[in-house]
């Protein structure tokens, strides 16, 4: 009984199907009438808002490569010269999305990036300022004091007024400069960094100040050697040279003098200072010669004239 129930109720199902088969084939037009149309996923990009130049004008911005470059770069294996390409449009699916190059902002007040940055012109980097001891106004890096010491150097306050002159002379010196002091007699004595070695020093607010503690020590005394005094201060190789002296003592001789600028050869200039009693006399001396003979200037202060 149950093998005849489903029999029949699996006849009546497949006389349904085969019934309504046949109507399918019957009314329908298998799609003769019906209008088809494409459909798909559209993805906006933020580029795409950009205007976006034609290839010709991407290819006139290009720098030209030399002809020898492509050459070898023809010669390379050809994986090694492949480059890859971005797809087209934004990818689908997992993982990050292409990274569009970021350009250096040239608009006013916008941060360029630190490797767009344009380096400070060399011709403006580290110039040199001017100073000037006794009104002669000069020029240069580096700027070295000769001054006499020597016993003869107390009338007229003369040294007390040497010292002050430097003093100011210094306050005129800035970051750029760089700058040594020697005090002679028959012997020299040097301005000594902190460790005790004799060296040229920059014009620090440190350095200045201990030039100071430096310049007040100093008195006079002793004999006058104004030669070891000068080659030393060559050895220094700087750009300015003060000379001041009373020039008592032995003066400095054609061929000693021959031997300064052989030192020298031009590379420092040599300003002379000279410290007398009275009118400036008529005739020149080994001062004027030293100075003239390293492009330098000469200038007389009468010391009775110092205080009024």
């Amino acid at each position: 009984m149950a093998f005849a129930g489903s029999l029949c109720i699996h006849a009546g199902l497949a006389w349904l199907i085969i019934t309504n088969l046949n109507s399918c084939g019957k009314r329908g037009d298998f799609g003769s009438s019906e209008v088809y149309r494409e459909v798909g996923l559209y993805m906006v990009d933020d580029s795409a808002q950009e205007p976006e130049e034609t290839q010709q004008q991407v290819a006139e911005q290009l720098p030209t490569v030399p002809e020898s470059l492509n050459d070898s770069l023809n010669e390379l294996p050809e994986m090694a010269r492949a480059v890859p390409k971005l797809p087209d449009s934004p990818r689908i699916g997992p993982g990050p999305m292409p990274v569009k190059p970021t350009q250096p902002s040239t608009q006013s007040g916008s941060a360029i990036p630190r490797q767009f940055a344009r380096p400070p012109s060399p011709s403006t980097a580290g110039v040199p300022g001017t100073t000037k001891f006794f009104d002669i106004a000069t020029s240069g890096r580096s700027i070295l004091y000769v001054i006499d010491c020597s016993g003869s150097m107390n009338k007229h306050n003369a040294f007390r007024y040497a010292k002050a002159e430097l003093l100011s002379s210094m306050e005129r010196l800035d970051s750029t400069h760089k700058f040594q002091i020697i005090f002679y007699n028959d012997g020299y004595f040097e301005f000594m960094d902190r460790h005790g070695n004799p060296e040229i020093h920059w014009a620090t607010a440190l350095n200045l100040s201990r030039a100071r503690t430096f310049i007040n020590g100093m008195d006079i005394s002793g004999a006058t050697a104004h030669f070891p005094a000068l080659v030393k201060a060559l050895s220094y190789s700087p750009d300015v040279i003060f000379f001041l002296t009373d020039a008592a003592g032995s003066a400095l001789s054609s061929r000693k003098l021959d031997e300064i600028r052989r030192k020298n050869n031009g590379r420092a200039v040599i300003h002379c200072i000279e410290f007398g009693e009275g009118i400036k006399p008529n005739v020149e001396n080994f001062l004027h010669k030293l100075s003239r003979q390293n492009e330098g200037t000469y200038r007389y202060r009468n010391i009775t004239q110092f205080g009024k």
